[in-house]
C-alpha cells in the first residue's frame, strides 16, 4: 500500500510538466500562423496597391496625354466610373485575407491602402473633369465669337439692337455646352454639369454685350470701310463727265444801287447771270484805269469729273 502511494505521487508532476510543455507549443505555433497570416494580408495589400494603381495610371496616362492636345476623350464620365469601380473591386479581392481573418492591424492597414488607392484616382480624374470643361468653354466661347463676328458683318446695328438680335445665339450656344459637358460628368464623383453650365451662360452673356466694343468688331469695321473705299471700279463702272460752269455780269450805268443774280443748273451743266449798275460809280472807274467797265463781261468754265 506504501509502495502505492509512493508511486503515485513521483508519477504526478511528471504528469503536468508534459501538459504544459503542450499547451505552450500549441500557443506557439498558433502565434506564429497569425503571426504568418497577418503578415501575407500586408503583403496583399500592397501588391494589389501596386497592380492596380499602375493599371489606373496608364489609362489616366492616356487621357491626359490626349487633352493635352485640346482634345476631348470620348465618354469620359462612363470610363471614368468603369475605371475607378473595376480598380475598387479588384482590389477588394485581392486583399479579402486581410479582412477578419488576421489581426485588427492588419484591416486597419488594408482600410488605409484602399482610401489612398481612391484618393489618387479620384484626384487624377477632378483633374481631368476640369481641364475638359475648360477646353469645352474655351471652345464654346470661340465659336460663339465667330459667329457674332460674321452677324456684325451683315448687320451694323446699335449696341442694344445687336445684343437683342442675338440673345437665341447664347442660349443655342449654353445647350451645346451643356451637352457636350453631360460627356464627360461623373456622377460617382460629384463631378456634375451644374456650374460648368452657370458659368457659361455669364460668359456668353458678357460676350455678347461686350462685341460691338471689342477689338475683332472694330477691326471688321475699319476692313470694311477700307474695302469700300479702295474698291476697284468696274469697267463699266468707270466714266468721265463733262460739265460747263458759264457766268455773266452785266454792269449798266449808275451807282450801285441795283443788284442781283439769276442761276439755272441743267445736270453737271451751271448757268449763273448777274446785275450789277455800278458802271458810273468812282470806286469802279478807278479800278479799270479811268475808264467804265464793259457792259457784259463773260465767265466760261468747262468741268470734268473722272471715276476710275
Amino acid at each position: 500500500m506504501d509502495l502505492a502511494v509512493q508511486n503515485a505521487v513521483e508519477s504526478s508532476p511528471q504528469v503536468n510538466i508534459l501538459s504544459s510543455i503542450s499547451d505552450a507549443y500549441a500557443s506557439a505555433n498558433k502565434a506564429t500562423e497569425v503571426s504568418s497570416l497577418a503578415t501575407a494580408a500586408l503583403l496583399a495589400c500592397d501588391d494589389s496597391f501596386a497592380r492596380q494603381y499602375r493599371t489606373a495610371r496608364a489609362k489616366l496616362n492616356s487621357w491626359k496625354s490626349r487633352t493635352a492636345r485640346g482634345l476631348i476623350v470620348d465618354n469620359f464620365g462612363s470610363s471614368a466610373t468603369q475605371l475607378m469601380s473595376r480598380c475598387m473591386e479588384a482590389f477588394d479581392r485581392d486583399t479579402l485575407i486581410a479582412t477578419g481573418a488576421t489581426s485588427s492591424a492588419a484591416a486597419g492597414y488594408r482600410l488605409e491602402i484602399r482610401s489612398k488607392l481612391q484618393g489618387r484616382i479620384e484626384s487624377a480624374l477632378r483633374e481631368l473633369f476640369k481641364v475638359q470643361v475648360e477646353l469645352l468653354e474655351k471652345s464654346t466661347l470661340k465659336k460663339f465669337n465667330a459667329m457674332l463676328l460674321r452677324q456684325h458683318a451683315k448687320d451694323n446695328v446699335g449696341k442694344e439692337e445687336f445684343y437683342n438680335e442675338n440673345a437665341a445665339a447664347v442660349r443655342a450656344a449654353a445647350f451645346s455646352f451643356e451637352a457636350a459637358v453631360e460627356e464627360v460628368e461623373v456622377p460617382s464623383l460629384s463631378l456634375t454639369k451644374a456650374s460648368a453650365v452657370s458659368e457659361i451662360d455669364k460668359k456668353l452673356n458678357t460676350a455678347l454685350y461686350e462685341f460691338p466694343d471689342s477689338p475683332a468688331a472694330r477691326l471688321k469695321n475699319m476692313g470694311a470701310v477700307s474695302k469700300a473705299v479702295n474698291k476697284r471700279k468696274k469697267p463699266s463702272e468707270r466714266k468721265i463727265d463733262v460739265g460747263l460752269d458759264f457766268v455773266a455780269m452785266l454792269r449798266p450805268d449808275g451807282f450801285g444801287n441795283l443788284q442781283g443774280f439769276a442761276g439755272y443748273q441743267l445736270g453737271g451743266n451751271n448757268i449763273i447771270v448777274g446785275v450789277h449798275n455800278d458802271a458810273d460809280a468812282p470806286d469802279v472807274i478807278s479800278q479799270f484805269g479811268g475808264k467804265r467797265p464793259p457792259f457784259v463781261r463773260v465767265q466760261p468754265k468747262l468741268k470734268l469729273d473722272i471715276e476710275l
